[in-house]
């Protein structure tokens, strides 16, 4: 039957295509991030990592695939001209909530200390300093978490979805009060208690983001301030705030993480403590040297951990 076999080679092409592109598109990622040397000629299937089978899959969105072809260029460019080695081993976000700033830090490869990569402007962030409380609130939170999945369906171009309510979140939590969620990095510029960085700020940041997890960062640290606490900003920041002692002291549980980094340029280790405030127990890598020895106990990551799950399930923002 000529229809039954020009059907069945057909198939067989198709077949083909479809097991060659993906290996294909990872052998050039994987070139693309500097995982694999580009002039190789051992065999493709040998060397592909398998960190890159998550940026093939959020390849499969078209707003993530332009955002690459938008950003790569620039973003090799921003590496090479502050002298640090690309891709990053790690990246690590800090806002400032008075200031209305992101900072995207970056540790190269073979480097021990963080160093600034960029600052991004908050163009749009609802609510006052202070943490956010519950659902409805409009606050942005305040403390140390993480980027726990990627939205490329974002109603706001693309976001990264922030961890809130972590552990010390559901601690001070009030008992029948819902602490809300759906806190989000994202592009736009309009929010309801989200971090909006503009289109083109997250489509850089974002495919940044999507690099650090393909290279092995298993969690990316964001670390929220109300404002810079060097001693001086937070005594003024509890003088402004007199009437709300408990911001102040909240606040005062940031700073030993705060000063931590500025000293050290690496990420500091936080914990929960048994009064559920953050607590500074040194190096995120001492957090995970105590993880892995100890009794399970509430913590607060700060350093890398298996994200959860890699692409946003829908959600509007």
């Amino acid at each position: 039957m000529p229809g039954w076999d020009v059907w069945r080679k057909a198939s067989g092409l198709a077949a083909l295509v479809v097991v060659l592109v993906p290996a294909l598109a990872a052998g050039q990622l994987a070139r693309d991030l500097g995982l694999i040397p580009a002039d190789t000629d051992a065999p493709l299937v040998a060397l592909l990592p398998t960190e890159t089978s998550f940026a093939l899959e959020q390849l499969r969105y078209e707003r993530v695939e332009q955002a690459r072809v938008a950003t790569r260029h620039n973003i090799k460019l921003l590496f090479h001209e502050r002298g640090i080695p690309y891709p990053a081993a790690e990246i690590f976000l800090r806002v400032f909530k008075r200031e209305r700033s992101l900072e995207l830090w970056v540790r190269g490869q073979d480097r021990d200390r963080f160093e600034l990569l960029k600052i991004y402007d908050i163009c749009a962030m609802a609510g006052a300093l202070g943490p956010k409380r519950k659902q409805g609130d409009n606050q942005t939170p305040e403390g140390f978490y993480h980027i726990s999945f990627f939205n490329p369906r974002s109603e706001y171009h693309l976001s990264l979805h922030v961890n809130y309510p972590n552990a010390r979140d559901r601690a001070a939590g009030l008992a029948g009060i819902s602490l809300g969620g759906d806190i989000y990095i994202h592009g736009g510029c309009s929010s309801e208690g989200c971090l909006a960085i503009t289109d083109e700020g997250i489509r850089e940041l974002y495919w940044l983001s999507v690099e650090a997890r393909s290279g092995g960062q298993q969690r990316i640290p964001v670390h929220i301030f109300p404002a810079r606490l060097e001693t001086r900003d937070l005594q003024i920041l509890q003088q402004t705030f007199g009437e709300e002692p408990e911001l102040g002291r909240f606040w005062a549980t940031l700073k030993p993480a705060y000063d931590y980094f500025e000293e050290h340029r690496q990420l500091p280790g936080v914990v929960v403590n048994g009064r559920g405030e953050y607590a500074l127990v040194g190096s995120a890598d001492d957090v995970v040297a105590e993880q892995e020895s100890a009794a399970p106990a509430v913590r607060v990551p700060a350093g890398p951990r298996p994200l959860g799950s890699p692409v946003g399930g829908g959600s509007p923002h």
